[in-house]
């Protein structure tokens, strides 16, 4: 007898059909992708669990190949993601700018990693004149490390449970919310930390790019022992407005050259044209084309 499929990890509807299965690219099993006829959601099952996330995969030695966690830590200024700090730091100045100075800009980096944005932005100190407070959730050796030896304020997931309503102007979330086995928890709670007003600053992969729909769940983004939630940008609009949070366009450069870089690690001399191509701004713009990295939303919280 075949199982019923399972209800939508994000909205919760029964309306879910399977899209097709496909092997891990790490674990020797095989992996259902499910699709929500309501919200667009994609999903899969099972779920690989936490535990994935080891120092084998810190080390780009799971189902990641292109993690490079311990350059991250000891220098941002070297690992592939400082390209997506710079867009970060641009879209929170822009959406500052203007504003009567106030107290400190409080910022949660949601899914902080190895901690290479908070780096950046202890370095950076102010935005629009006003200075930082910054605040990281995730769990695991390297959130251990920053709140030991890097002196930052790290958060697990109980601890970010208590923190008061209202608390932060910005909330950062990169590359995170596709790892999550329930997103709209993870949204809903960064809603409500969020003061009214506030920013979401939020990427994730397009399901609904070119690319993606090129090649279905056969896309590379779509690995299935990490990547466990995916989006295209209504549904992700929706689960926004379901949770007081307006969608807001936004123009990435700096995350759409991480895409091709990062992929071409392990090939140096295709990174090297590859990073010489970026530096002119349509080549730029013909990889956003593909990849529909600008198409995510980002989000303001509802005054």
């Amino acid at each position: 007898m075949t199982p019923a499929a399972p209800r939508c990890r994000c909205c919760g509807s029964a309306n879910v059909t399977l899209r097709g299965r496909k092997p891990g690219n790490f674990l020797p099993r095989e992996f259902a992708f499910y699709a929500c006829g309501d919200c667009e959601f994609l999903f899969v099952e099972p779920f690989s669990g936490f535990e994935i996330y080891n120092e084998a995969y810190y080390r780009g030695e799971g189902p990641d190949p292109f993690v490079d966690y311990e350059t991250e830590y000891h220098d941002w200024r070297r690992a592939d993601r400082g390209l997506e700090f710079e867009d970060m730091e641009r879209i929170a100045g822009e959406f500052f700018a203007g504003r009567p100075p106030g107290g400190p800009i409080a910022w949660l980096d949601f899914g902080c990693g190895a901690g290479g944005f908070l780096k950046f932005l202890r370095e950076r100190g102010a935005f629009a004149g006003q200075p930082v407070q910054l605040a990281g959730h995730d769990v695991g050796s390297y959130a251990e490390r920053l709140k030991r030896d890097d002196h930052f304020h790290i958060l697990n997931l109980d601890e970010l449970s208590r923190e008061p309503d209202r608390r932060y102007d910005v909330v950062s979330m990169i590359e995170v919310i596709e790892h999550l086995p329930e997103p709209a928890t993870a949204i809903a709670l960064v809603a409500r930390l969020l003061k009214p007003g506030g920013l979401l600053i939020l990427t994730t992969g397009n399901l609904d790019c070119r690319v993606a729909r090129r090649h279905g769940i056969h896309y590379r983004y779509c690995a299935p022992e990490i990547h466990v939630s995916l989006f295209n940008p209504r549904c992700l609009a929706r689960l926004y407005r379901r949770v007081g949070l307006d969608p807001r366009a936004v123009r990435y450069r700096g995350a759409v050259k991480f895409k091709i870089v990062k992929s071409l690690r392990h090939r140096p001399v295709v990174r090297a044209v590859a990073g010489l191509a970026l530096r002119f701004p349509p080549f730029v713009s013909l990889v956003d084309w593909l990849y529909g990295v600008s198409d995510m939303p980002c989000a303001v919280k509802r005054s």
